[in-house]
Order: C-alpha cells, then structure tokens, then sequence
C-alpha cells in the first residue's frame, strides 16, 4: 500500500504539469507582414477605437494629426511591442516569487543477499521553509520589478512620442519650405528673364546676369537638399509609427498651429513642472529601483538568521517500515555581513541616482522653458521683418502702378519678401522644436490634439501585460 500511495503521488504531480508548445519564427513571414502595413488596415482601425475613438467615424481619416498618429505609434511600434513583452516577463516572475519552494527528491534502494528480506526502499524530501517575511519580501521585490517594467513602457512611449514629434516637425516644415521655394524659384526666373533682355539692350553689364543664374542654381540646390530631407523626415515618422516608409505615401499631415504653438497657462506649467520632478516615468523609475534596493536590504538582514529544512520521509528497511523525519537549518556564522554591505551600498547608490536625476529633470525644465521663450521671441522678430518686407512689397506695387517703379523692382521686392517669409517658416521650425522639447522634458503634451491622448498613455501601460 505505502508504495502505491508513493506512485500515485508521483503520478498526480506529473499530471499537473505544463506541455511544451513550439512558437517557431520565421523571419521571411514577419518581412511581408511588416512590408504590407498600411495606414487604412482595418486591425489598426480597431486598435485606434480603443485610443481614440473619434478618429475611426470616417476611416480612413482624409487628413491625419498629431494625436492619431501618435496613436498609431503606440499601438504599431516594435520597441513598444518588446517593452509590454518585458511587463509580461515581470509579472510572470511575482507569480514565481509568491510559490513556495519545490521540495527536492530522493529514492533510495539497497539489496542485501542473505538477508531475510533483503530489500530496502524508500523516499526523501528535503522541503526548505521559507519564512513568511521572506515570502513577503520576494513577492514585495518582484512587484516592484513589475512596476518598473510598466514605468520602462511609459518612459519608452514618451521617447516614441519625441522621436514622432521632430520628424512630423521636420517633414511640415519641409513641405512648407519647398512651397515658398518654388515660389522663390518662379519670381527668379521671371527675374532672371528681365536681366537677360536688359544685358542684351545693353542696359546691365552681363556681371548682372551671372549674379542671377548663381541665385538660380542655389535655389535648385536648396531644393535637392530639401527634397532629401523631407524624405528621410518622412522615413522617420515611419519608423516611429511602426510602418514601412511607403505607407506613408500620400498621406496629409493636419498640424494648423505648427510653429505657432499657443502659450501656455502658467498655473497649468507650473502643475506640469511639480507633476514631472515628483513622477515622471524615469523618476518613477529611479525610486522603483530604490524601493527595491530597500526590500533587498530588508532580504538579506532577513538571511542572517537560520532557515530550517525539512526532511521527512519513508523507508521500507528489510522488513521494517520506518518514517524518519529530520529537521536541518542553516548556520550563517558570519551573520551574512557581506550581503547586507552589499544590499546597503546598493540602497546608497539607488537614492544618489534618483537625486541626480531628479536635479537632471529640474535643469532640463529651466532650460526647456528658456530655449521656447527666446524661440518665440526670434519668431515674433522674423514675422515683424515680414510684415516690413510685405509693406515694402506693397509699396513697389504701388509704384509700379503709378509709373514709379518698374517690373524688375516689383520682381525683386516679390523675392525679399518670399526669403523673408522663409526665414519666419525656420524660426517657426525653431519654436515649435522648442515646444517639443519642453513636452517631452515634461512628459506632458501641453496643446493640441495630443490633449486627447493624456489619459491613455497610463491605461495602455496600465492593461500591459498578459
């Protein structure tokens, strides 16, 4: 009986246990998965519902904007995908914190020849007791592990978010570029023309002319820069979304106020500024870490005192059942001073990393909020030399009108303007990089449609996880 009852303990705990399923990769099938993503694909349609449901009513949206392609970004991004996989790896590692250790096993037989019973037989556990504060301190260490994963989602979905904003900046600020360059383009032509008929009147010198074509052909050259670097902007909001570069083609960015951001409250800031020195995610982070160097130091003064072991079993010695039950602990003679030392210095080195950062996150705010304030001011400079560069624009109209100013004049006063109003669109460029800047140091859109997106950055990190 007491060996059947050893077999049918061993049959039930192999019972229970997990079946290996194979998940092979195959890289040929992601390449032509991630190749045929698209922008109207109706999975993305419903993962954008959960996000913002507003922008699947009309699918797919005529004009895109910043909050539904940071949607996308957060839904469709691989860096994401590997940091919500990291969540779930964290979790499965508190349900491994709060089991209890396997106790460990041994058969032992022997055979005696001239002995009336010349077999012995029997089974072994060696069974450590974890106490209920080092239970409690396991479980506590990997649910702070936990959090932290979820706190590396956030923070990586903030870089996400940087990395989308500069290059949609970039590729507005292209496309915008290369309109005022054809535009500056055509005037030089036309100017370029009235110089060629005035050098062959023998009205200018040919200098004159040669002045023009090299005008001419650096307006080319800015072009050929420009259309590289719109290219490649459009190259990076691609990968920030997680999308081949050809999804992007013939897409409409909707961004009405880039460049042009509205200030900001100074009480909303102000939040903003005590929100991000007390729980920004990699503060967040950095006091996760201390949290757990704290519960390690808790573990290993925990240590210095014994664990007992239990040795329960069965033997059938020749004949004779026995049931032998030993009771063994550990001797930490050294009062385990190493690992407490060690867990103390890691306490020490995780505070001094969360006050480095934490002053590291106040001087970026300063200097975010600097930079936006002389970016608006060079702005409102530019715009004021345009609005001269117009007022002269329209006075050579004027003229030309009346019979005091001919066309090359108006020609050339259609050209001041249109570098002018190029300069505004670079200063522009500058102020809302700067605006980008302080969101992302704060990690807190402060305008814009990204507004609707605040409160799902916290509940997709919330819901990582299996």
């Amino acid at each position: 009986m007491e060996r059947c009852a050893v077999l049918l303990c061993l049959a039930v705990s192999w019972a229970g246990c997990a079946h290996y399923q194979a998940a092979p990769l195959t890289p040929q099938h992601s390449v032509d998965e991630f190749a045929a993503r698209r922008l109207d694909a109706p999975q993305l349609r419903d993962d954008l519902a959960r996000l913002l449901p507003q922008a699947t009513a009309a699918w797919p949206p005529q004009e895109w904007d910043r909050a539904e392609l940071l949607a996308v970004a957060l839904t469709q991004n691989p860096r994401l995908s590997v940091a919500r996989a990291e969540v779930g790896a964290a979790l499965s590692r508190e349900v491994t914190a709060a089991q209890a250790p396997n106790p460990d096993l041994t058969l032992q037989s022997e055979y005696a020849r001239h002995d009336a019973h010349p077999w012995l037989y029997g089974v072994s556990l060696n069974w450590l007791l974890r106490s209920p504060e080092q239970r409690r301190l396991d479980i506590e260490i990997a649910g702070l592990d936990t959090g932290n994963a979820r706190l590396q989602l956030m923070d990586q979905a903030w870089n996400v978010r940087r990395e989308l904003a500069a290059a949609l900046s970039e590729w507005e600020s292209g496309r915008r570029r290369l309109i005022l360059l054809a535009r500056l383009a055509a005037a030089q032509d036309r100017l370029l023309a009235l110089e060629k008929q005035r050098v062959a009147a023998g009205e200018d010198s040919p200098s004159e002319l040669v002045s023009s074509q090299q005008a001419r052909i650096q307006i080319e050259q800015q072009e050929a820069e420009l259309r590289e670097g719109v290219a490649a902007a459009q190259a990076a909001v691609a990968k920030a979304l997680g999308l081949p570069p050809q999804a992007l083609d013939g897409v409409t960015l909707a961004w009405p106020d880039w460049g042009e951001p509205p200030a900001v409250d100074e009480e909303k800031e102000r939040m903003a500024r005590e929100q991000a020195l007390l729980s920004r995610a990699d503060l967040g982070i950095a006091i996760g870490e201390y949290a757990a160097a704290e519960a390690k130091l808790k573990q290993s003064i925990a240590r210095q005192y014994p664990q007992f072991v239990l040795s329960p079993g069965y033997y059938w010695d020749h004949g004779i059942a026995k049931f032998p039950f030993d009771v063994g602990f550990t001797v930490p003679i050294n009062g385990n001073k190493g690992e407490i030392a060690e867990a103390r210095a890691g306490r020490e080195l995780a505070a001094q990393r969360m006050l480095a950062l934490q002053a590291g996150i106040y001087g970026e705010i300063v200097a975010a909020e600097r930079a936006e304030h002389i970016a608006r001011a060079g702005a409102d400079a530019a715009l004021r030399q345009l609005e001269a560069a117009r007022r002269q624009q329209h006075a050579v109209d004027l003229g030309f009108k009346l019979g005091a100013a001919d066309v090359q004049d108006q020609v050339g006063a259609d050209i001041v303007a249109t570098r002018t109003e190029l300069e505004v669109v670079q200063m522009r460029a500058q102020l809302q990089d700067s605006r980008n800047n302080l969101e992302d140091v704060l990690h807190v859109p402060l305008s814009g449609p990204e507004l609707a997106l605040a409160n799902s950055v916290p509940s997709i990190v919330a819901g990582a996880g299996p």
